[in-house]
């Protein structure tokens, strides 16, 4: 059984809005990561991420408690091991949302549980205009995010599936059709 969804690809791709949209139509939870970012002003700790401070991750990464961990723009995430096993073992689906490093390491982890989904935006112009419009990093943030999607479009070729998220309405019913498709299959 195809457990786990990944959707993955640059920022500002649209990859939590849409998952956010997914999960509630499809009734599927989606994993919390942990990480040392500061907290935006509408996210929650323990529902968008665990927000831990930088000693607790490295802490947990001595445990060997993540799937995978990476740092993102000088901030750490990772994903907890813990609880994967119970949706396997339950046969239950659960959404990710990782950069494409942590995507493929669960994907090496998990190859016969996963379905892999990258995004991407139209174009670069299109992607400056979204991190902008989201108003939740400096130009010098965004600027790092940009010089990172190079290295994260060159890694699509190791997903399942790679969409451009032209139109918000059209992306999210692929993704969702892909889905089902699996859903069916199980």
């Amino acid at each position: 059984m195809k457990n786990f969804i990944i959707i993955s690809g640059s920022s500002g791709s649209g990859k939590t809005t849409l998952l956010e949209l997914l999960s509630r139509d499809l009734n599927i939870e989606i994993s919390v990561s942990y990480t040392t970012r500061n907290k935006r002003k509408y996210e929650i700790d323990g529902v968008h991420y665990n927000f831990i401070n930088k000693e607790q991750f490295e802490k947990m990464i001595e445990e060997n408690l993540f799937l995978e961990h990476e740092n993102v723009h000088g901030d750490l995430y990772g994903t907890a091991l813990s609880s994967l096993e119970q949706y396997i073992d339950n046969n239950k689906y659960l959404f990710f949302e990782l950069d494409v490093n942590g995507a493929v390491s669960l994907m090496n982890y998990y190859p016969s549980n996963t379905i892999s989904i990258f995004l991407s935006p139209p174009n670069m112009e299109e992607l400056r205009k979204r991190l902008v419009l989201r108003s939740t990093e400096t130009e010098d943030e965004i600027n790092k995010r940009l010089s990172r999607f190079e290295e994260e479009d060159n890694l699509k070729k190791e997903f399942d599936y790679n969409l451009i998220n032209d139109n918000f309405e059209t992306t999210f019913e692929k993704i969702k059709e892909i889905i089902n498709r699996y859903k069916k299959e199980d």
